[in-house]
């Protein structure tokens, strides 16, 4: 027995060694590499510096890959924004602070953290009525005030706050895609969308309307529906034709989800806009073809609003199960193959992507400085990383937003990289303020809120009963069976799997 117990503290070992050590950064060097640096951040978690000499390929770089296995039960990753309002820009290492505040009782403890989605600007997109703003050819006005929304899919924790970009929000300048993650760490990257339906429940023969987005702009022709999450009001220009429903209990879109409420008013052309605030949706209607959709809609109707999210027959059913999810534009590996593009642009980069092992791997590259790192043109992306070892990967965003931040003590941060932006003396790395963050935790459990036990009434002791000889001879209940040897070998290989990992978890902590 003592061989047996032995046998399996070694299988123990090897097994959780390996689920801990195991990355697949690949050893290949890059063209024009000239120096690699790997350190662990947290144990399972590793950041390789790499730079590359102005003679490589790829020009002269600098940049970080982060590594780490999001099935690991002590990691969590999550999208998220920096207060409130899912509109607020702020910057990675406050989103970091007041997300680790937030879930002080929940153990999460950041380790490292990088940019997210792209967002509507208003010099661009969100182009405020009387500002003249023109940008694609486009110059007609979409909102009221300044509108900062993510541009892709996001799930916050388990609620859904933006459906994708409408081709209505002009300029639609490419396809957006997204990055998402399940509770268990599995991982998609792919083109999901929102279906979104309103009913009025108190309508006979009422047809569903089919609805254009969630917390997206409210531009021409569209309908769109606004949560409490996206601020104070839908900033939508005054010909909209709004439904505002307010719930009586506090909701939360997923996918899934069916939100029933009651029309508690309805604003016209020259009425004044309601405002949004906590357990209300805005239906947004612009257009006439889209006003006739909703106007049979009166005040005091019971209605519903329901939400589904869908991906490509690939991807089976896993967007319903995913619980954090991040858009972004370009991909750049898809199935280890890299997907090739024309576009010229040069930038300081943020990519996102899992390997063929499931690890979950971050890209952060600086540029804009010729004699520093001048950064990455988007078409050299893909076959770059491939090399690297990216499985699936795209690009989230770029420019003077790419951020990667780390954790040097249990309140501690600092940032890695050197963002592209100026401070007012002129030196690099001013942090960028980005509409949402991507946080990797640790869950340290010594944290966690336990709550109090509740008091249990005595049991009453029953003597043990004798025990009994069998057939053969033994006497039952006293472990000298092979069944009941295979039951205890059985319970320790399960203890020791468990016990082992947080044991070395410790001693590299």
């Amino acid at each position: 027995m003592k061989k047996i117990i032995a046998f399996l503290i070694c299988a123990a070992v090897l097994i959780s060694t390996a689920a801990v050590c195991s990355f697949a950064l690949s050893d290949e060097k890059i063209d024009g590499e000239v120096a690699r640096t790997t350190e662990t951040v947290r144990e399972g978690v590793t950041c390789t510096h790499i730079s590359l000499g102005s003679k490589s390929k790829y020009k002269l770089q600098e940049m970080w890959i982060v590594e780490f296995d999001p099935r690991d039960p002590l990691f969590d990753l999550q999208v998220t924004c920096g207060g409130k309002y899912t509109t607020k820009l702020v910057t990675v290492e406050d989103t970091v602070r007041n997300f680790k505040e937030a879930n002080k009782d929940k153990g999460l403890v950041p380790v490292v953290a990088i940019n997210g989605d792209i967002w509507t600007t208003s010099y661009a997109h969100a182009r405020i009525e009387g500002s003249g703003t023109e940008y694609g050819g486009f110059s007609d006005p979409v909102v009221t005030h300044a509108m900062t929304l993510p541009r892709g899919l996001d799930i916050y924790n388990g609620e859904i706050v933006s459906s994708p970009h409408t081709t209505n929000e002009t300029p639609y300048e490419r396809q957006l895609h997204a990055f998402g993650i399940t509770a268990d760490g599995r991982t998609v990257l792919g083109t999901p969308s929102l279906k979104i339906y309103l009913n009025d429940l108190s309508l006979e023969g009422f047809e569903r309307v089919k609805l254009s987005g969630l917390n997206r702009l409210p531009a021409q022709n569209t309908i769109m529906i606004y949560s409490d999450r996206v601020g104070e009001d839908t900033a939508a220009l005054d010909d909209a034709y709004e439904i505002v429903i307010d719930c009586d209990y506090d909701y939360v879109i997923k996918d899934g989800a069916t939100i029933k409420g009651k029309v508690t008013a309805i604003c016209k052309k020259g009425d004044e806009n309601s405002k949004l605030q906590e357990n209300r949706l805005i239906v947004t209607a612009r257009g006439s073809k889209n006003i006739q959709k909703v106007n049979k809609i009166g005040i005091g109707d019971d209605v519903e609003v329901s939400f589904e999210i869908s991906g490509s027959k690939k991807d089976g059913d896993i967007w319903s199960q995913v619980t954090n999810c991040v858009g972004g534009h370009t991909i750049l590996v898809k199935n280890g193959k890299p997907v090739a593009n024309t576009d010229s642009d040069v930038i300081p980069a943020t990519a996102i992507g899992n390997t063929a092992d499931g690890h979950v791997m971050f890209l952060v590259c600086d540029g804009r400085r010729k004699d520093y790192s001048v950064g990455l043109k988007i078409s050299d992306m893909p076959e770059l990383c491939k090399k690297l070892g990216f499985e699936n990967c795209f690009l989230v965003d770029g420019g003077g937003s790419s951020t990667l931040l780390k954790a040097t003590g249990e309140d501690t941060y600092e940032i890695v990289n050197v963002p592209s932006d100026k401070f007012d003396d002129g030196t690099y790395g001013r942090p960028r303020t980005v509409v949402n963050s991507i946080i990797l935790s640790f869950i340290d459990e010594s944290l966690l809120a336990t709550p109090e036990p509740e008091p249990t009434a005595p049991e009453e002791t029953q003597p043990a009963p004798a025990a009994t000889p069998d057939q053969s001879g033994n006497k039952k209940g006293c472990g000298s069976s092979l069944a009941g040897s295979s039951a205890v070998y059985s319970t320790l290989a399960v203890a020791f799997a468990a016990a082992l990992p947080a044991v070395i978890r410790r001693k590299f902590s």
